[in-house]
């Protein structure tokens, strides 16, 4: 049976306990316990202004639309949405999780936005393989190697050898947003080049992010000269992954 288009309801900001978001002030307080991640032309303010003041949702969903060859309606977004992703502990925290749906298809959405100005993918999964079990070593009781082994059967089932040289962070964002359970998944990294932009640093990241597509074996999709786009199969499901640019 054919699905129907629904008019949607206005697209909306809410915090991670439902409480609406509507001015600069409340989605500031959504970092009122970590303050310093909430910097002037950093990552976590350049996506508050990016969403608040340039109409972000719409950008987003002109580019979504266009990835899924659909136009997508969004319903609301959270800044700093944690998703859990294995049964290890704290999950993936989403700098915003958006919901909506296919237009036309009504296949349910999630984009993980992951906000960058220039700061870098985290460590190696290597290098946080290793302190990990140095502190299992230690008498420290941790799970993380074995979330980390978990990680790199799902991404890396031919086991090549640069998975370990791979970014940590971008291992457990592709797992934390697929976890949203939606019919449609895409991690979508988006580059604020704001004044604080570091060209070299932003160019690294971007090699990072490519090669960890070379690596799990991910589609190119080419993009369209300004984003880069991938499609990749984890445990049967499949994710788009996207790098994206904006002047700010």
């Amino acid at each position: 049976m054919a699905r129907y288009y629904r008019h949607p309801q206005p697209f909306r900001f809410h915090n991670a306990n439902g409480n609406p978001i509507t001015s600069w002030a409340d989605w500031e307080a959504v970092y009122e316990t970590n303050q310093g991640h909430f910097v002037p032309h950093r990552s976590a303010y350049s996506i508050a202004r990016f969403m608040l003041e340039h109409g972000g949702d719409k950008y987003l969903s002109a580019r979504v639309s266009q990835l899924l060859r659909e136009p997508t309606v969004f319903h609301h977004a959270i800044p700093e949405l944690e998703i859990r992703f294995d049964a290890y502990g704290k999950g993936r925290f989403h700098d915003l999780g958006m919901y909506g749906e296919g237009k036309y298809s009504g296949k349910s959405l999630f984009v993980g936005v992951e906000a960058k100005v220039d700061e870098p993918f985290g460590d190696v999964v290597k290098d946080v393989y290793a302190r990990a079990m140095a502190r299992r070593g230690a008498g420290v009781s941790t799970k993380l190697p074995d979330r980390i082994e978990d990680l790199l059967a799902v991404h890396f089932p031919t086991k090549p050898p640069g998975m370990w040289d791979t970014r940590y962070q971008l291992l457990y964002a592709t797992a934390g947003t697929l976890a949203a359970g939606m019919d449609s998944s895409i991690l979508y990294i988006i580059v604020f080049r704001t004044p604080a932009y570091d060209p070299e640093v932003g160019r690294e990241n971007e090699r990072d992010f490519t090669d960890f597509m070379r690596q799990t074996g991910a589609t190119d999709l080419k993009g369209d000269g300004t984003a880069r786009a991938y499609k990749m199969t984890l445990d049967g499901k499949d994710l788009y992954c996207v790098y994206d640019h904006y002047d700010l």
